[in-house]
């Protein structure tokens, strides 16, 4: 594999990349806040419960366009693949995205009774993230040549660009179609552009396919995939379920108290992220004692962030979400907090997905998902249906619940395998 110009970039430089890297985090978590303010303001509640739903069914068939490759291609030091080959895969695996996507939304039109513009934001918030998923693979060839900062920027540009044309056009129009047909159009020439203007810089050289190679490629991907299209699943069954049985304008609601649901685990991961390597040298010399000790004290941080935060919410959450979304939430607040606190619970199922990364036990890591996925797809619409917001938010703990009792009982079986 031709690393090009760019594999002997200062290490320093890199160091910019984590910054970036975070900026670009953070643009990604705000995404969705923003236009959801916006769009509130503007057009309404029901709008806010379109666009709501339609970045719930957008990330679920990003996980199919991603098919989880990045950290792979990043990893892939030796070159077994070449950039060609994931390239390739990902144009593959986009256009499975698309297939997946017109499938669902066809669904929706026959068993829902989607409507024309609803069907269209979809499709284009569909359309937004199948660039993201083709930016991806560029951003992996980035990082892997030590330029992490140059895809975060691109990434920041992108999001910046689609922000600015959707507001503009909903602004002027008030109508939510024609402005995520417009973000959706600008993020992809923007995407063009700027890897048109990057890209030869590396020199990487475009290669025939090989599609042998390519399958092989997604084969080796395909629990990488399977764990995160199941966690997007998982997350967001609750919204699928309001979907078909409620209104917009409650999906709308459901969506703004579920916002602060990540920080909890965002918060986590800044914690525990510099532990990572200490953690992983314990495991992989046997220190179960010290492994152990340290995951424990991970654990008692994260009750401990959980509790502060579900204080902060209990006093201030509603308030400030209402300030927000200029909507009056003060009918939710419970619903909030048992949102928060599944929150809580679903960033301990992430950290022990890490550590059980760390234990080289990825394989359980899909298997508890596949299995809280099957809970959710057999009884969230029942739950939602009879229970409403109230039993969409209770649903969401107690799957979270599930999933994180799942890895808990996983980790103490290979801590023991480990031991012994």
């Amino acid at each position: 594999m031709n690393h090009g110009k760019t594999e002997n970039r200062p290490a320093q430089k890199n160091g910019n990349g984590y910054i970036w890297n975070a900026m670009a985090g953070v643009m990604n978590a705000a995404e969705a806040v923003i236009l959801s303010m916006v769009v509130t303001r503007t057009n309404g509640l029901a709008d806010a419960g379109i666009l709501s739903i339609a970045f719930a069914v957008g990330n679920l068939m990003m996980a199919v366009g991603k098919f989880g490759v990045r950290n792979y291609q990043v990893t892939d030091l030796k070159g077994t693949f070449s950039f060609s080959d994931y390239f390739y895969a990902r144009i593959a695996t986009v256009g499975l995205m698309a297939v997946f996507s017109m499938a669902y939304l066809w669904y929706c039109v026959q068993e829902k009774g989607y409507y024309v513009s609803k069907t269209a934001v979809i499709l284009a918030i569909c359309f937004i993230y199948a660039t993201e998923s083709i930016e991806d693979v560029f951003w992996g060839l980035y990082q892997q040549k030590q330029a992490l900062d140059t895809g975060a920027q691109l990434f920041i540009i992108r999001w910046a660009a689609i922000l600015a044309g959707f507001i503009l056009v909903l602004v002027k129009n008030q109508n939510l179609c024609l402005a995520s047909v417009c973000g959706a159009i600008t993020g992809a020439v923007v995407c063009l552009f700027c890897q048109v203007c990057v890209f030869h810089r590396f020199s990487e050289k475009m290669g025939r396919m090989r599609p042998m190679v390519v399958y092989q490629l997604l084969k080796q991907c395909f629990p990488l995939f399977a764990v995160s299209f199941l966690s997007f699943y998982v997350i967001n069954a609750p919204k699928y379920a309001i979907d078909r049985y409620l209104s917009e304008e409650v999906q709308a609601c459901y969506g703004f108290i579920a916002m602060p649901v990540f920080v909890i685990g965002l918060l986590n991961s800044f914690i525990y992220q510099p532990t990572l390597v200490q953690l992983a040298l314990e495991w992989k010399e046997g220190r179960s004692g010290s492994f152990r000790k340290r995951t424990q004290r991970q654990c008692l941080i994260l009750a401990g962030l959980t509790l502060i935060c579900l204080t902060g919410a209990f006093f201030f959450g509603v308030p400030v979400l209402s300030l927000l979304y200029g909507t009056d939430l003060g009918d939710y607040k419970i619903q909030m907090l048992i949102l928060l606190f599944g929150g809580g619970i679903y960033a301990l199922a992430g950290y022990l997905c890490v550590v059980l990364t760390i234990m080289r036990k990825q394989r359980m890591i899909m298997y508890g998902y596949a299995a809280v996925a099957a809970i959710a797809a057999g009884f969230s619409n029942l739950v939602v249906r009879r229970y409403a917001v109230t039993g969409a938010c209770v649903f969401y703990f107690m799957q979270m619940t599930g999933l994180a009792v799942c890895y808990f009982l996983m980790y103490q079986k290979s801590l023991e395998e480990g031991m012994s």
